[in-house]
């Protein structure tokens, strides 16, 4: 009786979920032809791969299996990868970005990648930096753009651009257009992106250097968000210089001895081999740093 590569997985699938119809919900199958692939492994090793109790757990025997099921699940994954790199660029591909790269970097970039390479399909998911980093190391997509450089021993980073962050005011604010001093913005509210985001750590770590704590009044998700909450006179904001010249309700303001300025970093798994179109994918946007 031959193994079966999908059988393999069914019962991976099982042991997370600890139940035949919890993994069936997760594959999409009934929970009978769950079952069945059960049964067939066990009747093939001839032991008991599964205890019978709530939730299901491994036997020794299962135990054994499940290490040598992920080994070879691996393997597959690897071999489809390499295979892939002797094909040019096609079928899906999956990237993802923190949210100011997601909004100011990436649009014009997957317009070129789209148009030179059609027979790709490709999907850019959004996330917060911290949020497009576990995406990247739990294999939901294969590169991603974020806002800062990050220090982790299995990514690799390469700069493919640059943002300047300016502090903002609503228009109507006596600061609007002003030159002013650190100390100026002591007693002033701010408002700044959520924990996470790249502009946040950014805006936190530019002000501190000029010696100045924020006082955060109000966190919020986009800095289209931020802009609109400074505009009404929430505070002051820290928002990307493009978005400035988007939003005619919000004023520069300048800052002695402030500078806020980040990288666009691309992250890649370090080891992971990238399919063709995700080696297209990082060409474009390290090409786009040169041009």
């Amino acid at each position: 009786m031959s193994l079966s590569i999908h059988g393999l997985r069914v019962y991976l699938c099982i042991l997370e979920c600890g139940s035949l119809s919890a993994a069936g919900r997760e594959l999409g199958m009934t929970q009978p032809a769950v079952s069945n692939h059960l049964h067939t492994l066990e009747e093939r090793f001839g032991v008991a791969l599964l205890t019978r109790g709530r939730p299901l757990r491994a036997t020794p025997a299962g135990e054994c299996l499940a290490e040598h099921a992920r080994r070879v699940l691996d393997g597959v994954s690897d071999m489809e990868t390499e295979m892939a790199c002797h094909t040019a660029p096609h079928g899906p591909l999956v990237v993802g970005a923190s949210s100011t790269p997601g909004e100011l970097f990436m649009p014009g970039l997957v317009t070129e990648f789209s148009a030179r390479y059609p027979d790709v399909a490709l999907e850019l998911r959004v996330y917060d930096t911290d949020e497009a980093i576990a995406a990247l190391l739990g294999r939901e997509i294969e590169a991603a753009v974020v806002g800062h450089e990050v220090d982790d021993p299995r990514l690799v980073g390469t700069v493919v651009g640059h943002d300047a962050l300016v502090p903002v005011v609503a228009a109507s604010d006596r600061l609007a257009g002003a030159e002013i001093s650190p100390e100026d913005l002591a007693d002033r509210p701010f408002v700044l992106r959520e924990q996470g985001s790249g502009t946040r750590q950014t805006a936190e770590e530019g002000l501190a250097a000029a010696g100045v704590r924020p006082r955060v009044a109000m966190e919020l998700g986009s800095n289209a968000a931020v802009a609109g909450a400074v505009a009404a006179g929430a505070g002051i904001g820290v928002v990307p210089l493009r978005t400035v010249g988007t939003h005619g309700s919000v004023r520069r303001v300048g800052v002695r001895g402030l500078s806020l300025s980040r990288p666009f970093v691309l992250l890649t798994e370090r080891g992971r081999q990238l399919s063709p179109a995700a080696e297209a994918f990082a060409a474009i946007c390290v090409g786009e740093q040169n041009t």
